[in-house]
């Protein structure tokens, strides 16, 4: 034994675990104006998490029209107040920008404003109207207006009109096929959905909520984003999409829609119709997706509510019609009914204003499953909650030498977790067993350990009843003094 004289203190491990909720953000892939902040943010996974971050990365937090990523940036920060966004930009200036050439742009007071989206800031080349005489860069200063618009400051305030050159982004170039993605068989660089199996490792933050908003219409883009959103990272993070059915599908059209393309999954929330706030034409699954987010805010973390009889922070519902325009879709709670039976979750009108209606994932419909974890959309979302925290938590216990006081401590410490979130009413009850029926000798030689877990959530109220009866007997009792 070393010879010691004196004092000393040493820190001796509890062997008990703080749990760490797994966080859950908005994930969104599509087209970023990314003129008005980063060029290079292309088919890479950025995470903001302020309008800070916002601005410098994608111009700000105003909803560019065209734009699905300002969308959901400006929803997100302008009008339900949560983060983070992560956001997967496809839209590549060497493949979605066009050159354009305008003449006779007005300029008053030394000021012109180029009505158009996307324009590249380094791309810009100015003439004085109807001439060939270029305007230097050094006498010319430019911004961006709420609208992406670009205004010019000239320093020459003769200049009355002038004549423009410019390269500008065009989202309607992206296809779903760019927001699937692929990895280059020569780099192995990835693009679009592929990049999901990079978050986690990025940011250590699992992507919980895939959206895109104006693409998955598309069948293939939808299967594949289901897909890649159920199992990330080989299955070991669990996720849920939201998707939309197009703006075009009339209400009498939305169930077939649904059925036709079988748009039909537990992971997958399916909306119907278009919100509208001002001037602001905003997606269903975009306002689903940040409800989601802000009710996990309130609850802790905890995916455990619903995102119905939630405000939509809209001001009507809107479809598009066989003209292509946009007509108000008035529905009430009888027609929101048929669509929440059929696994559709829309928005109506209250007394309160616009909130959004249904509780069930787009796998509920008559004759479908009956699975409870698979058709209501909190008791998923609080599952994969639950499967990733603990996967999250646990994963410095792979490999570990398995005694049996270490298996014991794993279910306590999951235990004492689960009771947590019962005592703060977001689940109803848990237990966590380690059996011997799921551990076998041959499993535990083989170094295979079983836990078994059960919970259950809190049910929504869905359908509430209330039975009144007119009686007598309180006339009675009030005339015996």
């Amino acid at each position: 034994m070393q010879f010691r004289h004196g004092l000393r203190t040493n820190e001796i491990d509890s062997g008990e675990k703080t749990y760490l909720s797994a966080k859950a953000p908005i994930v969104v892939l599509g087209a970023a104006p990314i003129n008005m902040g980063d060029l290079t943010c292309v088919n890479q996974p950025v995470l903001i998490q302020n309008i800070t971050e916002a601005t410098k990365y994608f111009g700000g937090v105003n909803k560019i029209e065209g734009f699905n990523i300002s969308e959901v940036l400006y929803s997100a920060f302008q009008l339900f107040g949560v983060a983070p966004v992560l956001c997967i930009n496809v839209l590549d200036p060497k493949k979605h920008g066009e050159v354009e050439v305008l003449t006779g742009i007005i300029v008053k007071n030394g000021i012109a404003t180029i009505e158009k989206t996307g324009i590249i800031p380094n791309e810009l080349q100015l003439k004085k109207g109807g001439t060939e005489e270029e305007i230097e860069v050094a006498t010319y200063e430019i911004s961006f207006d709420s609208n992406g618009y670009l205004e010019v400051y000239l320093e020459d305030l003769a200049v009355t009109s002038i004549d423009v050159s410019l390269k500008r982004l065009n989202p309607l170039l992206v296809t779903p096929q760019d927001i699937i993605g692929k990895v280059d068989i020569k780099t192995l660089k990835k693009e679009g959905l592929e990049l999901v199996e990079d978050i986690f490792t990025k940011f250590s933050i699992i992507p919980g909520i895939g959206i895109a908003p104006g693409y998955t219409h598309d069948n293939e883009l939808r299967t594949i984003m289901n897909t890649k959103f159920q199992a990330v990272n080989g299955g070991k993070w669990k996720s849920i999409i939201v998707a939309d059915i197009p703006e075009n599908v009339e209400y009498g059209e939305a169930i077939k829609w649904k059925k036709d393309n079988n748009a039909i999954d537990p992971e997958q929330i399916l909306g119907y119709g278009m919100g509208v706030l001002g001037n602001n034409i905003l997606h269903l699954s975009t306002l689903v997706a940040c409800e989601l987010l802000r009710g996990d805010a309130v609850n802790g973390g905890v995916p455990c509510d619903s995102p119905s009889n939630k405000s939509a922070k809209v001001s009507k519902i809107v479809y598009k019609d066989k003209n292509g325009v946009y007509q108000d879709l008035n529905l009430d709670e009888k027609q929101a009914e048929l669509l929440n039976e059929n696994g559709i979750i829309t928005a109506i009108q209250t007394p309160g204003g616009f909130v959004l209606w249904g509780n069930r994932t787009s796998a509920f419909q008559p004759g479908g499953t009956i699975e409870k974890k698979d058709i209501w959309i909190h008791a998923k979302r609080l599952i994969q909650f639950i499967c990733n925290t603990i996967a999250m938590n646990n994963q410095n216990e792979v490999d570990a030498r398995m005694t049996p006081m270490r298996a014991g401590a794993i279910r306590d410490s999951i235990n004492q977790w689960l009771a947590s979130l019962k005592a703060e009413e977001k689940i109803s009850g848990a237990r966590v067993e380690f059996r011997a029926i799921d551990n076998p000798g041959e499993n535990i030689a083989g170094g295979k350990f079983v836990w078994y877990i059960v919970h259950g959530d809190i049910p929504i109220g869905e359908n509430l009843e209330f039975n009144v009866q007119n009686s007598s007997e309180f006339a009675i009792e009030a005339y015996v003094m």
